[in-house]
């Protein structure tokens, strides 16, 4: 995290013990869980013995933003991202944690302190403040190489923390008589890994200050070979990298070249390709341009062993001279200027890359971690600036920015996911993935999508045993989630079709056991039945196996609309299936104990079925007699549509425009028949006039659904 937040809500330094069956119930929380449809989300956990957690372990379930932050901009924002939620993490936990650690930097006892920061900052290791004070701390105990493992381990943690790097750096260039060297590889090793972050200026002037401080050490000491081409090195890279700061750096070029002779900064095939140009230029040899001369300077032995150049002589300083050499005025005047022009070129296409990317980084508010949660305006930047990254295609900066995001975003799964997948895609590593992923669940831990994600990955890799052991670690920790079971049933089924073979018989049999074990709660258990009914129908092409199935769920589960439709559906669509059977299927529905407003429907659509594909004219009559009485029972408050019958009475006939050169038009005037017995008719009775209509071609009678009136009998 950016800054140390020490607010406290507890002062008992045994909170690391008392919290223990608080952090245990914590792990097992289930409100990561998200599926944007309601019904599935109320339905998803079990009450079964097969999906229940010990009573001692249960908590109040809570809601998807599980607590009191409330983000109003998602009523005005586009729901592009909306899904985003405040992540499981308990903030008072962290405060206690913080805490803890303000008072472990005053204990003594070392192996205690070690103990509660390892524990902390394996829950929150993207807290770069404290990975800086438990270095600290093992420094202070005299731990100097605990200290540097301390450092490397946050590095591996944050790669991209600069303050991280810059502690680091400045915590070993403290060591007196530390090899420079060793140093100028640390340095290098930080601007590799972390030199696209756009917030990595103070890193950059941070390793160019020290090969300045390299260079006038080895000046002073009287190597002939001195030169500060690294620090040339360095700004050509910076010059062309976009970071924050990146409009001043041409200027501390130029100034830097102004104090120095250019051989020392340029690379000698730049620094020959300039000077033959200068030599044209002027029309004068090499030799009347560069004349060698012996310079003297005042050393002083610094604080961590390096000599560095004052201005007067004192106390601990003695004289050095060099030998060196420098250019005829006018043509360092136009060397100059041609280094000038072309770093300026890479300058201007730079500040274009700075440009398009200031608007997406002048919106990140909170670059560096911390548990409590980001609005959404935050999230929606990140997610489009990733999206624009990704469209630019630079693999390099994408990666950067992905673990960028990932600091302040760790607690959000979409991240992770998003991540995993642009890696997979781009790199086709299946080792660079699983790192992902093994970075993710140590920041969501609880997250569902995650693993499924992960399942996913490992399945379309063809390793299914690697799949199904991420569907077992999860389910062991975290069990009852519908959607890992249907994953895990599916991966098998996958599998043995993969194989050549069948899994028909241990689907079955799971199916079965999670029917039987969710018996307590009817909406899963109609859940089950549901998806046992379609594996039926679909896979194992056994129709009647599938209505048995639902006829079943049926007593259990008796009001449960879906499954009485979805008898329907199978019966209707069936090839195997009679008259009769979809006639059963109807009736079943028909005969329950549904609304009266469920039932009207379904009468309707035995009604349909049996105008368009039935053969017995009687069974007709009687179903419309009995569809009649129901619409009769509806009540006037109630308003329901009903499909169109063949009758005329129940069309509206609109009188259409006549275009002109038209065939003349032809009179329709339908009979008036009186409703048969305890028939309720569908219009009032009421003299129609004759209406035009058109060509059959081009018809002009408009069928509309006509709203039922109560009964005139």
């Amino acid at each position: 995290m950016g800054r140390d937040r020490s607010r406290s809500s507890s002062d008992s330094d045994d909170y690391h013990r008392s919290s223990r069956k608080k952090e245990d119930s914590h792990r097992r929380r289930d409100d990561r869980h998200r599926d944007s449809d309601r019904d599935r989300r109320r339905r998803s956990r079990s009450n079964s013995s097969r999906h229940r957690r010990s009573e001692g372990s249960q908590r109040p379930r809570s809601s998807r933003h599980g607590s009191d932050y409330k983000d109003t901009s998602l009523m005005t924002r586009p729901s592009v991202a909306s899904h985003f939620g405040t992540p499981p993490i308990d903030v008072a936990d962290f405060d206690n944690w913080v805490n803890i650690l303000a008072k472990v930097d005053q204990n003594e006892d070392v192996e205690y302190a070690r103990e509660k920061y390892r524990a902390f900052l394996s829950r929150y290791p993207n807290c770069y403040g404290f990975w800086q004070k438990y270095a600290e701390y093992e420094k202070k105990m005299g731990n100097i190489a605990e200290a540097k493992a301390v450092w490397e381990k946050g590095i591996i943690s944050i790669p991209l923390s600069i303050d991280l790097w810059l502690g680091y750096t400045a915590d070993v260039k403290n060591i007196k008589n530390f090899p420079p060297a060793s140093l100028r590889d640390l340095y290098a090793r930080a601007i590799e890994i972390a030199g696209l972050e756009y917030q990595s200026d103070r890193l950059w002037l941070e390793a160019i200050g020290f090969e300045r401080a390299v260079y006038i050490d080895e000046l002073c000491r009287g190597i002939s070979k001195a030169n500060c081409k690294r620090i040339g090195i360095l700004f050509d890279k910076l010059l062309s990298t976009p970071t924050f700061h990146a409009p001043s750096h041409l200027e501390r070029y130029v100034q830097y070249l102004n104090t120095i002779e250019p051989h020392l900064l340029l690379n000698d095939r730049e620094y020959e390709e300039i000077m033959k140009m200068v030599c044209k230029q002027l029309d004068k040899p090499i030799g009347e341009l560069v004349h060698q001369v012996q310079l003297s300077y005042i050393c002083q032995t610094g604080e961590n062993g390096m000599l560095n150049i004052v201005n007067e002589s004192g106390e601990g300083t003695f004289p050095v001279n060099v030998n060196s050499i420098q250019h005829d005025p006018t043509a360092l005047q136009l060397i100059r200027s041609e280094i000038i022009a072309r770093r300026s070129k890479i300058y201007e296409r730079n500040m274009k890359e700075c440009e398009i990317r200031s608007g997406f980084e002048i919106n990140i508010k909170r670059p560096y971690f911390h548990v409590k949660p980001l609005d959404y305006p935050q999230l929606f930047n990140w997610l489009s600036y990733l999206d624009f990254e990704i469209r630019q295609g630079q693999e390099d900066r994408i990666k950067i920015l992905f673990d960028r995001c990932l600091i302040p975003c760790a607690l959000y799964e979409e991240f992770w996911i998003k991540y995993a997948r642009w890696m997979w895609k781009t790199y086709k590593s299946k080792s660079k993935c699983r790192e992902v992923y093994l970075k993710a669940k140590t920041h969501c831990p609880t997250s569902l999508n995650l693993v499924l994600s992960q399942s996913g990955f490992e399945e379309a890799a063809e390793n299914f045993d690697e799949a199904l052991k991420v569907l077992d670690t999860f389910r062991r920790e975290y069990p009852g989630y519908v959607l890992l079971e249907l994953r895990y049933l599916g991966i098998l089924r996958r599998k043995a079709e993969k194989e050549g073979g069948t899994a028909s018989e241990y689907v079955l049999n799971q199916y079965e056991a999670l029917i039987k074990d969710s018996q307590a709660s009817p909406n899963l258990h109609s859940f089950y039945s549901l998806k046992l009914a379609r594996y039926h129908l679909k896979s194992r092409r056994d129709a009647k196996l599938a209505q048995k199935v639902l006829k079943k769920a049926v007593s259990v589960d008796q009001f449960n609309l879906q499954l009485y439709s979805q008898y329907v559906d199978i019966a209707y669509t069936s090839e195997s299936m009679t008259e009769l059977d979809v006639i059963q299927s109807f009736d079943l529905a028909l005969d329950s104990n549904l609304r009266l407003e469920d039932k009207v429907r379904f009468s309707q659509r035995k009604l349909d079925y049996l105008e368009e594909l039935g053969n017995n004219i009687q069974a007709i009559e009687d179903h419309r007699d009995y569809h009649y009485n129901l619409l009769g029972q509806l009540p006037d408050s109630v308003t329901i549509r009903t499909r169109f019958v063949n009758d005329p009475n129940r069309a509206t006939l609109q009188p259409a425009a006549m275009p002109p050169q038209q065939p003349p038009p032809m009179v329709y005037a339908p009979q008036m028949q009186q409703p048969a017995m305890n028939m309720m008719p569908m219009m009032p009775m009421q003299q129609m006039q004759p209406m035009t209509y058109m060509n059959p071609a081009q018809p002009a009678v408009q069928l509309t659904l006509i709203e039922p009136t109560s009964s005139t009998m």
